[in-house]
């Protein structure tokens, strides 16, 4: 009597689990993504749902409203997930209409399983300058402020791509000596994103480094050769 009445409140405290689950969504490898570049290209949307979701069918509409309202919509997709569009469980849709430059999207997901069951999120991204182009497999380079001063605040955006295949990649600062500074990041780049970070010139610490030139690589973890660009650090304009 005791086990049947602990079992009947069990299923009445649990909560029932959600039949999606999205893991992660949003464009160019991150959700609220106020890096997305669109000089040259067109932006992809993606997200990634559990091993155990079999789903079915997708919708992607694209405002720059954010009530995303009906007649507001600049892009709409209807889709199937095959193996043409989703690679490990990620599903990747490159945008089909012309974006702006320094504007706000906004983005609504539905994801459909076999029941009918659905998922849907919402995310927002932001369309930035950019004054470079990454076209080579693996493409490094520093967009934005160099030399840059970060006694004054300013930050450089370093900016890196790959193509042809997923691949875990780190980003290394080194001086010019080559001296090993650190690690400015560890991930997996899916191809065709591009990625950005925001550096302020701090070593791991949070120390401004002396002013000087230092090197930036990229290293993918598999057998394709690094590439380096060089920044600069100045103390002051």
């Amino acid at each position: 009597m005791f086990i049947i009445v602990l079992v009947l409140t069990l299923l009445f405290i649990v909560p029932p689990l959600s039949s999606i689950e999205l893991l992660s969504y949003g464009v160019d490898g991150s959700s609220n993504n106020v890096n997305v570049v669109i000089k040259n290209r067109n932006p992809i949307v993606f997200f990634k749902y559990r091993e155990s979701d079999v789903v079915s069918y997708f919708e992607i509409k694209l405002s720059t409203q954010s009530q995303l309202l009906p007649n507001t919509t600049i892009w709409y997709v209807l889709s199937t997930t095959s193996t043409q569009n989703t690679i490990n469980y990620t599903t990747r849709v490159e945008i089909g209409t012309q974006l702006v430059e320094e504007t706000t999207y906004y983005l609504s997901i539905f994801v459909y399983n076999i029941n009918g069951e659905s998922k849907t999120v919402q995310d927002w991204f932001y369309t930035t300058k950019s004054a470079v182009v990454l076209k080579n497999n693996v493409s490094l380079e520093i967009d934005y402020n160099n030399p840059f001063c970060p006694k004054i605040g300013e930050i450089t955006k370093i900016r890196y791509m790959v193509k042809n295949k997923d691949v875990p990649v780190r980003i290394y600062l080194f001086s010019l000596s080559g001296e090993y500074i650190m690690t400015l990041n560890e991930s997996v780049a899916q191809k065709d994103f591009i990625y950005t970070i925001d550096w302020d010139g701090k070593d791991k610490n949070g120390k401004i480094l002396p002013q000087g030139m230092y090197i930036i690589v990229i290293k993918p973890l598999d057998d394709t050769p690094p590439v380096a660009k060089f920044v600069g650090i100045i103390d002051s304009r």
